[in-house]
């Protein structure tokens, strides 16, 4: 997500980096290159979709084709009836979200954490865990058929500890 008082900050970025490359552009000449970025026809163009409260508005925007569009943003988001499917989130903060009826096969999640989650009816069947914490994690009135830790059935791991327990 993009902040409005982040373009400027794009536009002194942008100079200080053609500066090092022995180019010299003023700052407003940079406000119209990050202007023509978002494919508005300049500054006072893009200044004014943003408004004058937009200073402390989150944006986001979209691509289609060679446009980009401007988007403001809530601190909520609701999707309903939406193909995402090879959508990117990074560096996301999605604590507290609610995922119902959603289709995660081929997903991947990586450097996530996920401390918290409550999982509840969901077919992980073909899925694979590497590098995982789970510490306190709690399986319970589950299927596991097929379903291996570290190259041993979970079957065969928990008829053995039963056993055990009966000795």
């Amino acid at each position: 997500m993009l902040r409005t008082h982040g373009i400027k900050g794009m536009a002194k970025a942008l100079r200080q980096a053609l500066r090092d490359r022995n180019i010299d552009l003023s700052h407003s000449d940079c406000l119209e290159l990050i202007a023509k970025q978002f494919n508005v026809r300049d500054w006072n163009a893009l200044s004014a979709a943003l408004g004058q409260d937009g200073a402390e508005k989150p944006l986001s925007f979209s691509i289609s084709g060679e446009e980009m569009k401007l988007h403001r943003m809530t601190e909520r988001l609701d999707v309903n009836d939406t193909d995402l499917s090879g959508s990117r989130f990074n560096d996301a903060n999605l604590s507290g979200t609610s995922f119902n009826q959603i289709n995660f096969s081929g997903a991947r999640f990586n450097d996530s954490n996920m401390s918290g989650w409550f999982v509840n009816d969901v077919n992980l069947s073909g899925s694979r865990f590497q590098n995982i914490n789970l510490s306190g994690v709690a399986f319970s009135n589950c299927s596991m058929p097929g379903a291996m830790l570290d190259g041993v059935p979970l079957e065969e791991i928990v008829e053995a500890y039963r056993k055990s327990q009966l000795a």
